[in-house]
């Protein structure tokens, strides 16, 4: 393979991206030139250069082969998202069978079958298909005729006038032994009534996903098929499990009767002994055929179940001491994982030099370890952006040494820091800290009222600019070094879940909690803050949704309801309401009877 043409530039590029830890590196060390040419391919493509197909690969495959790929800052995966996007993508078996570790899981190019430029998804069918990068519908299509494959199979054994199943998007449910809807069957002569055509159970399947955008949001993983019944009386069923971790919750869309139910997991068959249910009642949420009422209904009753926030679970009392051991290692093992996929080195490898990091270890041992010991290790964005507010702007940095007069104005700032935050964290790309820097830093950076966040800190925001700006760098060399875009979101969301956010506006529990610190006010005879002791409670909790747009009186009544006795009700200060739910993991059975 020829090496595509680097400037020098782009070899000064790759010195610093592989100088990390204080490692020496100069133009003489070996891969130098591999990370370099891979550095300038990326820079030609992202500057509309024109780049030969065969030059991304050569630049992709010598940086897979060199001794500095771990160090490459992501450079690798994203020279395999621009061969993904141009329809280059590896056959089953090249770099050792091992590619999906670093290639896209979904991305955007020419279909493999159909062609068509589509957003494509790293495919595999059940019957131990290849992975493939399709499209939504040629994935639809496989799947049809894997299920009309398996339904002539069936047919030879018999067929049942009921059965279970499962459907996809765009296609009619399968028919085999793990899938298939059959027709109600004939009674009395008559006629079988007719199942959803294939155009409308796809419908089905599409508004359901719809109605489950915030949980795929959240961290969620949707299954690609869904179990499915129809019956002539009840019509159409669809269920299935959403994971997130090992914390489960069941799904039933009932679209003929409106309703979108929300239930509890359990393991009946035993299968899942890490798992643990997420709720501990049924939720059942109506919802209409169309619109977004109904997705954004399904949000609501989600964020008060904390299904929109990470999970809390502890260990129930009565497990052994070695249960409690494993299930801290899984913990362990759930964060550094994706950490050693990104740097393609054994897990061990990648915990030594974590510990070796004196800043990191300092943030593992007291924000994952201590204040935030009961979080499961999930990447959720929402909790991920106030993990970065809450640890690389209020703490580590001298933004208290400078705390603003009033705790209104100091809550209005955190609003504004969170939204930033939010607005740079994407589940599948991690967050952009060149972004969040450069929003904070921006000297138009100001508050709805027009109010420049600088001058509220006066001559102390030099002062904040450069610990906030440090913070923000470490971080961005940690993730792009050490942990990669997964990890670092995991370490995020554990940051932004412990007892200092858990008052924050940016959770999805935030609005069950304005509703509850408002009902308990209103049933304790106190009056609402102007103007909504005549515009009434509704008014305020659905203007609450954006606290920094409400006046300096209701927002301050918000966190400290002044008028109130020392014995309640309370505001955001002090109110028990603000404490996440907590989940158990019981292994029952490895107790003594």
């Amino acid at each position: 393979m020829t090496i595509p043409a680097s400037s020098p530039t782009d070899i000064d590029a790759a010195i610093a991206a592989a100088s990390r830890h204080g490692q020496s590196t100069d133009a003489q060390t070996p891969g130098i030139a591999d990370l370099a040419a891979a550095l300038g391919v990326l820079r030609r493509v992202k500057g509309g250069e024109a780049v030969a197909d065969a030059d991304v690969l050569v630049a992709h495959d010598l940086l897979h082969a060199s001794v500095l790929r771990h160090r490459a800052g992501g450079s690798l995966e994203r020279l395999a998202e621009v061969l993904v996007a141009r329809g280059v993508v590896p056959d089953p078996g090249d770099y050792g069978g091992k590619w999906w570790l670093w290639w896209p899981k979904a991305g955007r190019g020419p279909c493999r079958d159909c062609g068509q430029v589509r957003a494509l998804t790293r495919y595999s069918a059940r019957f131990g298909k290849e992975y493939r990068y399709l499209c939504a519908r040629c994935r639809a299509a496989e799947r049809g005729r894997d299920a009309q494959e398996a339904q002539q199979v069936w047919g030879t054994l018999g067929t049942e006038p009921w059965s279970a199943g499962s459907v996809g998007a765009g296609q009619a449910p399968s028919a085999d032994v793990a899938s298939g809807v059959m027709q109600a069957a004939p009674k009395g002569g008559e006629a079988a009534p007719l199942s959803p055509s294939e155009a409308e159970w796809g419908g089905y399947v599409e508004r359901l996903h719809e109605l489950l955008a915030s949980l795929e949001w959240a961290g969620f993983e949707l299954p690609e098929t869904w179990d499915s019944d129809f019956d002539a009386q009840a019509g159409v069923l669809l269920f299935s499990e959403a994971w997130r971790g090992d914390g489960c919750v069941v799904i039933e869309y009932r679209p003929h009767e409106s309703v979108l139910a929300l239930q509890p997991f359990e393991d009946v068959t035993g299968n899942w002994p890490q798992s643990y249910s997420l709720l501990d009642d049924s939720l059942e949420i109506a919802v209409a055929a169309a619109g977004q009422d109904a997705v954004t209904a399904v949000a609501q009753a989600a964020g008060r179940a904390g299904l929109l926030d990470a999970t809390h679970v502890c260990v129930a009392d009565s497990a052994p001491p070695e249960a409690k051991q494993d299930f801290a290692m899984r913990r362990i093992r759930r964060i550094f994982n994706e950490a050693a996929a990104y740097r393609h080195l054994p897990l061990t490898d990648v915990l030594r030099e974590v510990t070796e990091n004196e800043w990191l270890s300092a943030y593992l041992d007291w924000v994952v370890g201590i204040v935030g010991q009961d979080v499961a290790p999930d990447s959720v964005p929402d909790a991920a952006a106030l993990g970065v507010v809450a640890w690389c702007w209020r703490n580590n940095t001298a933004v208290e040494d400078h705390h603003l007069e009033t705790d209104v104005l100091m809550a209005r700032v955190n609003i504004a820091v969170t939204r930033v935050a939010q607005q740079h964290v994407c589940p599948v790309e991690g967050i952009d800290w060149d972004g969040i820097e450069a929003a904070l830093m921006d000297p138009q950076w100001a508050l709805p009222d027009g109010t420049l966040i600088q001058s509220l800190f006066g001559a102390g925001w030099a002062d904040v600019a450069s610990t906030v700006t440090a913070e923000l760098r470490r971080w961005r060399q940690v993730d792009h070094d050490l942990l990669g875009a997964e990890t670092t979101l995991i370490l995020m969301s554990i940051g932004g879940s412990t007892s200092y956010t858990d008052s924050w506006w940016g959770q999805g529990r935030w609005r069950s909690i304005c509703q509850r610190i408002v009902a308990d006010a209103t049933s304790a005879g106190l009056a609402l803050p102007q103007p909504y002791s005549v515009r009434g409670p509704d008014a305020l909790i659905a203007d609450l949704d954006q606290p920094d747009l409400v006046a300096d009186t209701v927002l301050d009544w918000l966190i400290e309801m002044p008028d109130a006795s020392l014995d309640g009700p309370r505001g955001l200060r002090f109110n028990s309401i603000t404490r996440p739910p907590q989940r158990c993991w019981d292994p029952y059975w490895l107790t003594d009877d």
